[in-house]
Formats: structure tokens, C-alpha cells, sequence
């Protein structure tokens, strides 16, 4: 009787954490029902009850549980696999855009250059 009393206080008891207001808070029981809706398992009493069936949804919900796990594995590498992808362009960009910069410092200083020689010829015909 003991035993079925942890049972019962386990079964039906409410998790002590703050919920935000008007949402109820949820229990172990309402969290299996919810993985038994999840797969699609119909009168889970009748299943309960026969061991076979309920092996095979015990062994339903665990392969479902792993593939749940793997799925969430490659989103989590195919996100990482992107967002380095965008950090490889928009260095390539940066590296572009510095390269551009060099280039207009170069041909302005090059202009800069020639109209200071042009000054300076300027300057020495009028000289002589």
C-alpha cells in the first residue's frame, strides 16, 4: 500500500516552478499522454494491459526518441555548416572591399602624384 501511495503522490503531483499566469502547470501524467498522443497510440489502457503490444510501443516511442535526436543532430550540423558558410562570404567581401579601398588609395595618390609634377613643370617653365 505503501508503495502505491509514492506511486499515486509521484503520478498526480504538480512541479514547483513559477508559470507565467492563466497556463496551468503541467504534470508528469499530462507529459506521458502527451508523448502516448505523439505516437499515435490509441486506447493506451487496452495497450497497457497486453505486454507484447506494449513493448512495441515502448520500442516505438525509444526509436522515435533517437530518430528525434538525430534529426535534431544534423539541423544542428547542417546550421553550423551555414553559418560558417556566411562567415567564409563575408570575409571574401570584407576582403574584396579592402582590396577596393587599396586600389582608390592607390590611384588617388597616383593622381595626387602626377598633378604635383605637373605643378612643379608648371612652375619651372614659368621660371625660365
Amino acid at each position: 500500500m505503501a508503495e502505491d501511495n509514492n506511486f499515486q503522490k509521484i503520478k498526480r503531483c504538480k512541479p514547483m516552478s513559477k508559470r507565467p499566469i492563466g497556463r496551468p502547470k503541467t504534470r508528469w501524467e499530462d507529459d506521458v499522454l502527451e508523448d502516448i498522443r505523439s505516437m499515435d497510440v490509441r486506447n493506451w489502457k487496452k495497450v497497457a494491459q497486453d505486454r507484447d503490444s506494449w513493448k512495441k510501443a515502448v520500442e516505438r516511442a525509444r526509436t522515435l526518441q533517437r530518430l528525434l535526436r538525430f534529426v535534431i543532430i544534423i539541423i544542428i550540423i547542417i546550421i553550423i555548416i551555414i553559418i560558417i558558410i556566411i562567415i567564409i562570404i563575408i570575409g571574401g567581401r570584407r576582403r574584396r572591399r579592402r582590396r577596393l579601398r587599396r586600389r582608390r588609395r592607390r590611384r588617388r595618390r597616383r593622381r595626387r602624384r602626377r598633378r604635383r609634377r605637373r605643378r612643379r613643370r608648371r612652375r619651372r617653365r614659368r621660371r625660365r
